[in-house]
This record gives C-alpha cells, structure tokens and sequence, in this order.
C-alpha cells in the first residue's frame, strides 16, 4: 500500500530519484518507468507533475544550481580575501563532481543543446550574485581590476560552460580564464 504524501512532497522525491538515477547512468539511459518506480508511485503521477522527461531533466538542473549556490554562498560569505575566495570557487566540489559524470556527458550531446543552455543559464542565475560580491571585494582590495562585475562573471561563466561542453575545462583552465577576466594581479 502507497503512503499518501503532500505532493510538493512526492515532487520533491521523484526530482531526488532521478537525479540519483540521471547521476548515475545519464537521462537519456534513464526511463520515466525507472524514476517511478524508485519512488513507488504510478506512472501517471510523474506526468502529473511533468509533461515531459526533458522537463525532469530541468527540475534536476534547477536542484544542482540551487546547490552550486550554497556551496559559492558559503565560499563568498568566509572570511578570506577575495583572490583566496575566487581560488576556492575554481577548487570547489562542484565542478569536480559535475565532470565526467553520465548526466553531465548527456547534457553536452548537441542534440540536448537546448537543455544544456538552460542548465547553464540556471547555474549562472544562482551563483553570479555571490561571484560578483567576491569579485568587487577582491576589487576592493586592489588585487582586481574589473568595471562590469555582473557582465565579467556571467561572460566568465558562459565561457567556462562552453569550455566543459567540449570536454576543454581543466583547473588550470577555469584558474587563469577566472583570472583574466575579472582583472585579477596573481594568477590562482
């Protein structure tokens, strides 16, 4: 017998399934009937909430971006300077995780281009607030020199996701790409 549960509740835990499965095998490998079962709900209900599988694949994208904001957040908001901080963003654990990861190779086959604008686009919403705090701060301590935060990082971070999708993003890469264009004195 099936549980009854709120719906944000049961939403919530089908996103949670198929981002586990998606993870784990990509979504193109991934079926409607796999996510559905790993959350024991009828099929009808994934279709409820979602019209389409593409539609799963952005409510995932929107919970790693949700992520990847707190971990910058966290990052933006420790006490450090903020050539350490921006060094931290380009170390941080979730661009090692996002790599090389079957959901992340599903997202750069052309023919998912438009999804893969999407995810790039909502990454960049969440996580440019705090990357452009860190970049005025490092301007502020005269180790930067950019005029147009806001413009700076989200150039930087389409750049740095069409490096990825081509399989060209090392950490040295994203270090002196980060580097170059927020004007910074040291290289990270």
């Amino acid at each position: 017998m099936r549980t009854v549960k709120k719906p944000e509740e049961r939403k919530a835990e089908m996103v949670e399934a198929a981002a586990k499965l998606f993870t784990a095998q990509g979504f193109v490998k991934t079926s409607v009937a796999e996510i559905v079962a790993a959350v024991d709900v009828a099929k009808g209900l994934f279709y409820y909430y979602f019209t389409t599988k593409d539609d799963m694949v952005r409510a995932v994208t929107e919970g790693w971006a949700a992520h990847c904001e707190d971990v910058v957040g966290r990052i933006a908001g420790a006490p450090l300077t903020g050539p350490e901080k921006l060094r931290a963003i380009v170390d941080c654990e979730i661009w090692t995780r996002l790599r090389a990861t079957p959901f992340f190779e599903d997202l750069c086959l052309p023919q998912h281009a438009a999804l893969y604008a999407d995810a790039v686009t909502r990454v960049a919403d969440h996580i440019a607030p705090a990357l452009c705090r860190v970049a005025e701060q490092a301007a502020r301590e005269g180790e930067a020199q950019v005029v147009y935060p806001e413009a700076s990082v989200r150039v930087l971070i389409s750049g740095l996701a069409t490096l990825a999708q081509r399989g060209e993003l090392t950490r040295d890469v994203a270090a002196s790409l980060t580097g170059q264009m927020l004007g910074l004195k040291a290289p990270l």
